[in-house]
């Protein structure tokens, strides 16, 4: 309100001093009363939505942010987000949190930034969350079925109560969407609020942004890229055909990059997996020497039954401790499920031929049939040998670079092969078998060639940046030189300093277990920087 203090009664320019205290007393009393008025009807913005939002009908109120009916049989649901509008305010991500009432330390919407460089500024948010892809690699790859896509409207849903917490859709999703829950022991993700879109209503995110810089769209399934990727930074689209649309008036630069892109940090250990991986890998290697031994006939029914039983010993150690890399470990047996697309299903039910396999050897030993003992023996070193190239698969599946197919295989196979022939040699010279004598020079030639092999790549990679997992290397070399300079002690050790004093005559009874045991050590501990120094694919800044 706006008082006129030049009024006849209130003051004017020739007042005297007296008046001005009249007037400016005046003037306080007729500003409070005012206040008070309107204190009396006063509406806080929240009373004002509350109103607009019971007199508006849902269609009405998201007209412009939701579609209003239901995608066709050609098409599907997607997030569109107007870089233009996105400030990188995170209310998208607070409203997603508290709507779902997600944990503390848990997130489904992301905010990240991309950067362009010094010569070239450049400065972008980007809010990021699960792209609904047209091939979800989450899917593909879950084996115990628990994601689904609906058909009606393309969201890709999570299934919490089938999930059993592998965590391999976090591996295979190259977007770092889905996200593991701790203390419920399952995967989570976004499901693009499907029960609010049911309803008329938009997603949280939808909802809470100012700007309103995030829509909800409806697309034709066969417009969605198959090339190319969807941000600066982001994964080729032709891996999972991601659905989200970014649009701006103005094209990204295609110097742009995500401002997290040189960050190297250390990703999950997977601790019992890498001890699976190794003892598996292992006890295909002896069942593999087993069966050549008895194929050449140099093994004993008895010999080849106690070698045969050491290899299986280490390989059900091995499918053991798997299990405890479950967040749901009672509900292990459903992992089969997904036999028909994910490798991890294929792996487990290779696996499972294990405890079989050493029935029949133990049936075929005890009923003294020599001959359906060595096909029982290379039977099941068939399937070990098949289990392996499923996990090679497991992990070359995933699209990292780091576990890109030559590396991938040429790992695990080498592993198999050093501790296959170490495991061979011990228990065949605690039989005091001759068999020993080539089963010692084997193992030395494997574990010298696997080394040459690994470290040539590895030199390669960190000092050419055009590698693809030139990042990885990196990685290596700034957090686990340490790691590195002890797998070379121990190369020397079981590779030089082992071999010389058993050729000097030292016996072979303890040495050689000391060398398995070191040698074990070695590809346990390149088996944990497998998955430490992965540098898995992400969105910008999540």
């Amino acid at each position: 309100m706006i008082y006129d203090l030049d009024q006849p009664g209130i003051g004017s320019s020739q007042a005297t001093s007296g008046n001005d205290a009249h007037k400016s007393s005046l003037l306080d009393s007729l500003l409070l009363e005012n206040l008070l008025e309107e204190q009396q009807c006063l509406r806080t913005p929240v009373a004002v939505f509350s109103k607009a939002h019971d007199q508006d009908t849902p269609a009405k109120r998201f007209a412009h942010l939701i579609p209003l009916s239901q995608p066709q049989t050609d098409e599907q649901y997607s997030f569109e987000v107007n870089l233009d509008a996105c400030t990188g305010c995170k209310a998208c991500v607070t409203a997603c949190h508290s709507l779902n009432g997600l944990d503390d330390n848990e997130s489904w919407r992301d905010m990240g930034l991309l950067v362009g460089t010094r010569k070239k500024p450049y400065l972008q948010t980007v809010t990021t969350a699960c792209h609904h892809c047209a091939d979800p690699a989450c899917l593909n790859g879950c084996p115990v079925l628990a994601y689904d896509k609906d058909p009606i409207t393309g969201i890709v849903r999570h299934l919490d109560d089938q999930c059993i917490g592998c965590s391999y859709c976090i591996l295979k999703c190259p977007y770092d969407v889905p996200k593991f829950n701790l203390k419920r022991g399952i995967v989570r993700k976004c499901d693009m609020c499907q029960g609010r879109l049911a309803e008329g209503e938009a997603p949280a995110c939808v909802q809470a942004c100012p700007n309103e810089a995030i829509k909800i769209k409806t697309l034709k399934v066969e417009s969605i890229p198959v090339f190319g990727s969807i941000l600066a930074g982001a994964h080729d689209s032709g891996y999972t055909r991601p659905a989200t649309r970014y649009i701006s008036s103005k094209p990204l630069p295609d110097h742009a990059r995500a401002a997290d892109s040189a960050r190297l940090e250390l990703d999950h250990g997977h601790d019992p997996l890498a001890w699976m991986l190794v003892l598996t890998q292992m006890s295909a290697g002896a069942f593999i020497g087993c069966a050549t031994a008895m194929w050449a006939g140099v093994l004993s029914p008895d010999q080849a039954a106690i070698t045969s039983a050491a290899a299986l010993f280490f390989g059900l150690i091995g499918i053991a401790l798997s299990v405890l890399h479950l967040g749901q470990p009672l509900k292990a047996w459903r992992a089969f499920m997904g036999w028909k697309k994910s490798w991890l299903s294929r792996e487990i039910l290779a696996f499972g031929a294990l405890p079989a396999g050493g029935i029949a050897i133990a049936a075929t030993w005890w009923l003294s049939n020599p001959e359906w003992l060595r096909l029982a023996v290379t039977g099941t070193a068939g399937a070990a040998l098949a289990a392996v190239l499923c996990s090679v698969m497991v992990y070359v599946d995933t699209r990292r670079p780091f576990w890109a197919l030559p590396l991938t295989a040429g790992k695990f196979l080498g592993t198999m092969l050093v501790l296959g022939a170490g495991l061979c040699a011990v228990t065949w010279s605690w039989l005091g078998h001759p068999a020993v004598t080539w089963a010692m020079p084997a193992t030395l030639l494997f574990r010298w060639s696997l080394s040459i092999w690994e470290m040539s790549r590895y030199w390669r990679a960190l000092e050419d940046e055009e590698s693809s997992w030139h990042r990885s290397a990196s990685i290596l070399h700034k957090h686990l030189r340490m790691h590195i300079e002890v797998r070379g002690i121990l190369l020397i050790l079981t590779g030089l300093v082992i071999p010389v004093t058993l050729a000097a005559g030292a016996s072979f009874r303890w040495l050689l277990p000391l060398s398995l045991l070191l040698t074990f050590t070695s590809q346990l501990i390149e088996r944990r920087y497998f998955f430490t120094a992965a540098a898995g694919s992400k969105m910008p800044g999540n």
